[in-house]
């Protein structure tokens, strides 16, 4: 009984030395008030009496050399909370630096030259123990190698959080000599045999890639190589940071990937398709990130090799629009609850706020992407899903239509036939990505397309996601619709109902018991109406009726964005819907719905 009670009473040792490190970092950024403070009857500190007690030296130099000895410890959990410390302390020092100067990256000239040592140790660990093995025993052996790898894994764990939160000040001011040998000491640590060590050397070199130093230009092509030699690691982590060093250096530092855009982009079509999610994620990030490369980092080369990718990669794209099966299980748990006509939780209703704007005024690019984000799907989470739609609207801006629409029409046209809804809404959800930059060449198949989402839309066994993406595409190609009647008015041929048509199928959903297709509906709604503007004004009455109707439907978040559509209504419409009896349709039934919520609750976010 006595080993098991040893080690419960190491595993209580441990957390308490966490817990007092924790602590020590909280009372070093954060220094107590001095006794005796001045304070008034409610017990606030007088103003002019703020000032902290602050840290003499001699206690700063031994606070600094135990948590340098704690980033060596063998035990992990005291080795995250001493680099924790440091990390914090050091940022801390750029902003206080009367009370915490003394734990700046310039005034302590041991924390780099430790860190480089330790990894340097761990890096030679496996060479100390061969060269050992006839002088010591194998125990003695093991402890000195498992010693060596700890404070490897400290060093390298601290060095990072340094460089996630204040890079610059890093490399301005840590003693060059030491800091100029961390590169190479870091290239060495991809080589290591332990996951973790590979890791965070990975990542300590890709967070050196914004500031980019000297040292690492010298070593540019060791980063490179090592970042290849990485590309099939068995650690899921490690090829996506492989991948988030190929971004970082293409959004930054493009002329290091033109010379091998051939081979790096071979790869990243690969990692798009890796089967574990975030890898597949980052490395979608590249294609996102290309597409908004300026003519000067984007050579014609770059270009070519890309274009030549379009048969395997857009296919790609479309199959990582897909929801994965256990998103598909939580959103068809999610539909359930909808179903039931639950109370709107807080935390479901953002605030939503009507941006007025002048007919023909074209929107921030951020704002209107950060709006289709909302339509196409459930969260605020970046997924592959989101990323994989982002890169074909942005690549599809970039190569226009005759790059896109022959190596993806094929994987299109099958993705909108097949019969699993969730694969046919992914599709949907591409043909609405590309409207922007193919809607001209798409043209000839609108008049087959159109017919086809409005019957998603309307058909009563479709899913809630895949009526919310048939509205929001509908929406995108609101101008094509416009187009038609203009067409038709002009005797050129086009159909003068498609407005009404397209008006009547978004109104009928509209009292759709699903929370998120109201948001989705009145979300159309508003952008076809932007889009048509006047051409709306034959179809008023009845579209009026129904927003009445889901006004007193509604909850507080689908509500919100009602009012928002409404607004929209009002600006680009203008004056036929004050003319008549419309006014006396809405505007009743909005003054009594204020009145009564502001009565219940004066406190409801849709006053």
């Amino acid at each position: 009984h006595a080993l098991p009670k040893k080690q419960q009473g190491m595993i209580m040792w441990n957390t308490l030395r966490q817990m007092a490190g924790l602590l020590l970092k909280n009372a070093l950024v954060s220094p107590p008030l001095p006794q005796n403070v001045p304070t008034d009857a409610l017990g606030r500190v007088l103003p002019g009496h703020l000032h902290r007690m602050e840290l003499p030296p001699h206690h700063a130099l031994e606070i600094k050399h135990g948590l340098l000895t704690c980033i060596a410890d063998r035990e992990a959990s005291v080795r995250s909370a001493a680099s924790t410390a440091i990390a914090r302390c050091c940022t801390s020092a750029v902003h206080l630096e009367k009370s915490m100067g003394a734990f700046s990256v310039a005034n302590w000239g041991e924390l780099i030259p430790y860190i480089l040592q330790c990894i340097a140790a761990g890096n030679d660990a496996a060479a100390v123990s061969i060269a050992t093995s006839t002088t010591t025993t194998p125990e003695a052996n093991e402890a000195a190698t498992v010693l060596a790898e700890s404070a490897a894994m400290g060093a390298l764990l601290t060095l990072r959080k340094l460089l996630e939160d204040i890079p610059n000040r890093l490399v301005k001011e840590a003693p060059s000599t030491s800091f100029h040998d961390l590169v190479p000491a870091l290239l060495r640590a991809l080589q290591s045999s332990s996951e973790p060590h590979r890791k965070e050397a990975l990542a300590c070199l890709n967070s050196f890639i914004f500031p980019m130093p000297g040292s690492l230009v010298a070593h540019m092509n060791d980063y490179l190589a090592g970042l290849s030699s990485l590309a099939s690691d068995p650690s899921a982590e490690v090829r996506r940071l492989v991948c988030q060093g190929i971004v970082s250096l293409l959004s930054t530092r493009a002329e290091y990937i033109q010379p091998h855009i051939a081979s790096i982009a071979e790869f990243m079509l690969r990692a798009t398709a890796d089967t574990e999610p975030s890898v597949a994620l980052e490395a979608c990030e590249f294609w996102l990130t290309f597409a908004s490369l300026d003519a000067e980092a984007c050579t014609a080369d770059m270009t070519t090799t890309v274009v030549g990718l379009f048969p395997q990669l857009l296919p790609q794209l479309l199959k990582g629009m897909v929801y994965p099966k256990d998103k598909i299980e939580e959103l068809m748990e999610a539909n359930a609850m909808e179903e039931s006509g639950g109370e709107d939780r807080a935390q479901d209703v953002a605030p939503v706020f009507h941006k007025s704007k002048a007919k023909g005024q074209i929107d921030d690019d951020s704002d209107e992407e950060s709006d289709d984000d909302d339509e196409f799907d459930d969260d605020n989470e970046w997924t592959l899903r989101k990323c994989s739609a982002a890169s074909l609207d942005a690549l599809s801006g970039m190569f226009g239509a005759p790059n896109i629409l022959p190596p993806l029409l094929p994987a299109l046209q099958e993705g909108l036939g097949h019969g699993d809804q969730w694969v046919r809404e992914a599709s949907i959800l591409a043909l609405g990505a590309i409207a922007d930059g193919c809607k001209e060449e798409l043209t000839p198949h609108l008049p087959k397309l159109h017919p086809f989402l409005l019957q998603q839309l309307k058909a009563p066994e479709s899913l809630p996601q895949l009526r919310c993406i048939a509205a929001w595409t509908l929406a995108r190609y609101a101008s094509w619709t416009v187009d038609q009647m203009h067409s038709a008015n002009e005797g050129q041929g086009g159909d003068p109902s498609l407005v009404g048509q397209v008006a009547e199928a978004l109104v009928q959903r509209m009292l759709d018991p699903n929370k998120k297709v109201q948001v989705a509906i009145c979300s159309a709604l508003g952008v076809f109406v932007e889009a048509t503007g006047e051409l709306m004004a034959p179809y008023l009455e009845p579209v009026y009726g129904v927003l009445v109707q889901a006004l007193q439907k509604y909850g507080t978040r689908s509500r919100l964005v009602l009012y928002d559509t409404l607004g929209v209504m009002a600006e680009y419409i203008g004056a036929p819907i004050g003319e008549g009896p419309l006014p006396g349709m809405y505007i009743p039934p909005l003054l009594r719905l204020w009145n009564d919520i502001a009565t219940e609750n004066p406190f409801d976010r849709s006053l």
